[in-house]
Parts: C-alpha cells; structure tokens; sequence
C-alpha cells in the first residue's frame, strides 16, 4: 500500500495555492473599421512590430504573436475601431 505524503499547513496555503491566471489583454477591430471601404491605413503604418495585417474588402486582422501591445494604433485610428478586449 502507497504511504500518503504529509504536507504541513503553511505548505498548503502558500506552495500549493493558485495563483490567478490573468488573461492576456488582445486588440481587437471591430467592424466599424474604414478600410472595409478601402480608406485608412493609419493603423498598419504606425505598428512598429507590422502585426496588422490587410486584406482587400476586409477588416485588418492584429497577429497576436507580434503585437507587443504597444497601443500606438490605438492612437492612430480616428474611429477608435481598435479596441482592447480584456
């Protein structure tokens, strides 16, 4: 028969407890963005990592491996259809 481990009780409040996930932060374009319009640009020029990407007739898409979440195409887009999802 397998002996049962004894923990102390600081060990089970402090080693063993779980420490809160947080989730990761995203950038995220809603579809009120101008370029499904083929307008603006102001977004893909100003990322300094290029993590936004354009597609004709389709709302840019933000590549979560690049994006260092800089904000500077926060700042750039006049619509503000950027926006951070949390």
């Amino acid at each position: 028969m397998r002996e049962s481990k004894q923990y102390s009780r600081r060990q089970l409040f402090t080693h063993f407890a779980r420490q809160p996930v947080e989730a990761p932060s995203r950038l995220v374009i809603s579809n009120t963005c101008d370029n499904l319009y083929g307008y603006c640009e102001s977004c893909a020029d100003v990322c300094p990592e290029q993590a936004i990407s354009w597609l004709v007739d389709k709302k840019p898409t933000i590549d979560s491996t690049k994006c260092t979440h800089c904000q500077q195409c926060l700042d750039a887009c006049f619509i503000n259809a950027i926006t951070i999802n949390e």
